[in-house]
């Protein structure tokens, strides 16, 4: 970023080019801070505005400005010309006016935007003004990169400013605010994948790092479109952080974001997800207290180090490469929500001995042979399975087959987000009346079923017997 104090005589103004936009004419004004550059469209009537609050508010010479003209005003050589009188105009108010650079012109030029100290300014005086609205919010405040490594770049360096009361920046209301701030989110702004420019500037978000020192008592942090290396500090973080997001920030590893061995003291949830991680790592145990772990959308191929996380209860890892699951129940723990959706598992074998399952999704998998919910019968804890999505749910009566892998369960599971019907229970109960006779046993016929039903269910189970004598 710039910082216009401690590069006075490194900064210029020029207007390299314009663009006709239907009646407007828009000025390119390239203003450069040392090594820094921008580039901020102004139109002339905004020259002119500003024209006549300097030559008002701040001495600023009144015939400097080029004339207005109302013949000619779209001709190239016109608009030429005039590019370089509004040129000539900022250079001279530039001079004019570098020792207290009034509000007016420091937003005109988009100092407040760019340059570390005027961006601050505007800082200090939104949050003295909004500081209960900003304390106060349920999804807490969100900043931008600049913001923070301008907050960072003031604390370390010493940064000249003249005695003017327009120049005022109060940086302690900022180190307040924050301070008592619990939820804070940052998004590198502006950015995409193959630009990380910040806007028409120089300025690469990439390469502002900044410290998270001034939060003293954060509880959750949301980080997005970001490089970890921008962290350079943590502060306190380690000690009040309950619940820490880290997405779309192209994370190769977990141990990318726990960093050190210094332990996450009240860490409980970890969002790693959209990230490009592709085995959990063993630096999960630097969270001793964790209790929800999501890492969905990266390329994970296997479950492992979770073992010994005591209080995990839920994780999630839908859309990933997991293609097999063996014997979770010696990986995971005591798990409560399970979501494995969107990948690729094939058997659920590997989750027959997960018993203290409540919830688990395996939608949009390859899961083909009906055989495989046996597996999945045998867990007394489960009430939420959800399937869709996967070829076996295509099959006729999907629904009471499943069901029927449940036996007296399959009331109260909940699948694929809808509890059964009555009339899908009574057709559990009448396949379960078959297989109990095929297997040369005598159903018990004394449950709540409609009349119909019943009537059809001792109709077919008379059959069956009379097809066994014979």
């Amino acid at each position: 970023m710039a910082c216009f104090w401690l590069n006075q005589d490194a900064t210029n103004v020029e207007i390299l080019s314009y663009i006709q936009q239907k009646e407007a004419v828009f000025y390119n004004i390239q203003v450069t801070v040392g090594e820094i550059f921008w580039v901020i469209p102004r139109r002339y009537s905004e020259f002119y505005a500003l024209h006549q609050t300097l030559v008002m508010d701040h001495g600023l010479s009144k015939d400097i400005l080029p004339d207005k003209q109302l013949l000619h005003i779209r001709s190239p050589m016109f608009i030429e010309t005039r590019r370089k009188g509004l040129e000539k105009y900022l250079r001279h108010a530039l001079t004019f006016l570098q020792q207290t650079m009034p509000k007016v012109f420091v937003n005109f030029l988009g100092f407040n935007k760019y340059d570390i100290f005027f961006l601050l300014q505007d800082m200090a005086v939104k949050m003295f003004s909004e500081a209960d609205t900003i304390l106060s919010r349920d999804k807490g405040h969100d900043f931008i990169t600049l913001e923070l490594f301008a907050l960072t770049e003031f604390l370390q360096k010493a940064i000249p400013v003249p005695e003017c009361s327009e120049h005022k920046c109060d940086i302690g209301v900022i180190l307040d605010v924050c301070s008592q701030l619990q939820i804070v989110n940052v998004k590198a702004e502006g950015r995409s994948n193959t630009d990380t420019l910040y806007e028409k500037s120089s300025i690469d978000l990439c390469k502002l790092q900044f410290d998270l020192s001034p939060f003293k008592t954060l509880h959750m942090l949301n980080l997005e479109k970001l490089s970890m290396q921008q962290l350079v500090g943590l502060g306190n973080l380690r000690n009040t952080l309950v619940t820490l997001k880290v997405n779309k920030c192209r994370v190769s590893s977990i141990a990318d974001v726990l960093q050190c061995d210094i332990k996450w003291k009240e860490l409980e949830t970890l969002d790693l997800s959209s990230n490009d991680i592709k085995q959990i790592d063993s630096t999960l145990l630097l969270a001793p207290k964790l209790r929800n772990l999501l890492l969905n959308d990266n390329d994970i191929t296997t479950i492992e180090n979770l073992s010994s996380m005591s209080n995990l209860s839920t994780l999630s890892i839908a859309n990933n490469s997991i293609k097999r699951i063996n014997e979770l129940h010696t990986k995971v723990g005591n798990i409560l929500y399970l979501n494995m959706s969107q990948n690729g598992i094939q058997s659920c074998e590997g989750f027959s001995k997960m018993y203290s399952l409540e919830s688990l999704d395996l939608s949009c998998n390859k899961i083909f042979d009906m055989k495989e919910i046996q597996h999945l019968g045998r867990l007394l804890n489960l009430n939420n399975l959800a399937l869709t999505g996967n070829p076996l749910a295509g099959f006729v009566d999907y629904r009471v087959k499943v069901l029927e892998y449940f036996d007296e369960q399959a009331k109260d599971l909940v699948l694929d987000n809808e509890k059964p019907t009555q009339p899908e229970l009574d057709k559990v109960n009448v396949l379960k009346a078959l297989r109990i006779v095929r297997e040369g046993k005598v159903p018990d016929l004394k449950i709540n079923l409609s009349l119909s039903v019943l009537t059809l269910m001792q109709n077919l189970v008379l059959a069956t017997c009379q097809d066994e004598v014979f």
